[in-house]
């Protein structure tokens, strides 16, 4: 059936801009509003960027490069550290946008860049900071880059491509499977497979390794800690098949775009479903449905990590999109965005209440965010009363989170590190509590203090914090003065 009104390319654009722009500033409005404070991880990405390097123990060094920009335009509170989620991700839906104006048209391109940018996965990630934001920016930019060599040869079109897989590669290793999904897809396509003779080619698809020598040359000066953190998180020491894990990967994986989107795309790659454009349809399975399988092998037989696939799903939203765009089903696609776009609303709605309204009980994970800042004062008024300069934390989320909340109080915070253990943390790695350096110190702590290997005539129990920090047993975390 034909539109009676069909809506022009450059109608279209409005649309789409007017739609990311809108869900930009409800998203950061609702940072500003929220009184959630940063995730141990988040305040753990800006401590990194208080020292910038190409690396760090778990993560290559953007993220933190990322923060450390912000930071300085802003200031170092939680609204301008979470600041880049929601500007990634309304570009990022932007260059869906371009890849799938280029692939489909504009219609499909509008409904493509609505569903990135309402995806639940998103809405989430907009108002929480973590390496997947930068990663899926960059996703989406080589998504853009791809189309265009795919579409004309051109040695600037595979410098587009090599530089953001190059400056990817350093957001989380995961950028590797894009040029690594193009190299498969070239294979497997007879009438791509000539692309391989030539230059320009292998230039897209080997010169964004560069963009790791950075971080790799880091590594090499710190005992490739990212590297075996990378290999621990992937869980292949203790292989073995778990069935009910497929299960569970496919029901997690659903969430991320919705479950209408994801069941088409999945429905429509095992029967042959296809758009009116099914060669740009086989290019976004290649760059979505390898990804799924590969991280979905890894959930069955070691770990399941849900969000290693992120990358997947913008080819896959577009797909899906372009299958339901122009066909009787384009309701579902409607239904789809209408469903992503409450629960983005909701859940901006929800994180600006916190702190002006009392917050339920249930999900404790909630008050994980809560109560930092009167646990920083209180522990910042202790040290005074202690007569010592040096605060002495154990384990990466209470080191992440007192490095943040006595970052002007000019004391100093430093990780505890048993005698002997290898660190287990970027903190432990540079900057442990060494006593005969540091001198006397507060420790807090919710262990034993003769469990961490301190002998007893070295600790002098100082009572406890009165905290709701939820690492605070009771409401109270014990403080200790630790000596020589």
């Amino acid at each position: 059936m034909t539109d009676p009104h069909p809506i022009s390319d450059r109608d279209w654009t409005r649309l789409t801009l007017l739609v990311i722009a809108a869900f930009l500033l409800l998203r950061l409005a609702a940072l500003l509003l929220s009184g959630f404070e940063l995730t141990y991880d988040e305040a753990q990405y800006w401590a990194w960027s208080r020292h910038l390097a190409f690396g760090y123990f778990t993560k290559p060094g953007l993220i933190a490069w990322l923060i450390r920009g912000t930071t300085e335009v802003c200031g170092d509170g939680v609204a301008c550290v979470r600041a880049p989620a929601p500007i990634l991700h309304a570009a990022a839906a932007w260059f869906v946008f371009l890849a799938a104006r280029r692939l489909y048209d504009a219609r499909v391109a509008f409904w493509s860049a609505f569903a990135y940018v309402a995806m639940p996965a998103v809405s989430l990630s907009s108002l929480i900071l973590n390496t997947d934001v930068p990663l899926l920016f960059f996703w989406c930019v080589g998504l853009h880059a791809t189309v265009l060599l795919l579409e004309k040869r051109s040695l600037a079109r595979a410098f587009y491509l090599a530089g953001t897989v190059a400056v990817g590669l350093n957001a989380k290793y995961a950028m590797i499977y894009l040029p690594a999904s193009l190299l498969v897809y070239l294979v497997a396509t007879a009438d791509r497979r000539p692309l391989l003779r030539t230059g320009a080619t292998w230039v897209a698809l080997l010169g964004g390794l560069a963009g790791f020598l950075p971080n790799l040359i880091w590594n090499a000066h710190n005992g490739f800690v990212t590297f075996h953190h990378t290999g621990d998180n992937a869980g292949w020491e203790k292989i073995g098949f778990k069935f009910g894990k497929i299960f569970e990967y496919l029901g997690g994986q659903a969430v991320i775009p919705g479950p209408i989107l994801f069941a088409v795309a999945i429905l429509a790659a095992i029967l042959g479903w296809r758009s009116a454009r099914p060669a740009a349809d086989r290019l976004m399975m290649w760059l979505s449905l390898p990804i799924l399988i590969v991280i979905g092998v890894n959930a069955a037989f070691a770990k399941l990590h849900g969000n290693w696939a992120a990358t997947a799903f913008p080819a896959l939203i577009v797909f899906a999109s372009a299958l339901l765009c122009n066909g009787r089903w384009r309701g579902l696609l409607k239904l789809s965005a209408a469903i992503g776009t409450a629960a983005a609303v909701a859940l901006a709605a929800g994180a600006s209440l916190v702190g002006h309204v009392p917050l339920p009980e249930k999900p404790r994970q909630l008050h994980r965010l809560l109560h930092w800042a009167d646990y920083g004062d209180k522990l910042a008024e202790a040290a005074r009363a202690a007569g010592v300069r040096t605060v002495v934390t154990v384990g990466r989320p209470m080191t992440s989170e007192t490095l943040y909340e006595l970052r002007d109080s000019g004391l100093d915070v430093r990780p505890y590190v048993a005698p002997g253990a290898a660190p287990a943390d970027q903190f432990e790695m540079t900057i442990p509590y060494e006593p005969a350096v540091h001198g006397p110190a507060l420790l807090v702590t919710e262990a034993d203090p003769a469990a961490l290997g301190i002998a007893p005539e070295r600790i002098e129990p100082l009572g406890a914090l009165d905290t709701r920090i939820y690492k605070a047993p009771g409401g109270r975390m014990p403080i200790y003065r630790i000596d020589r």
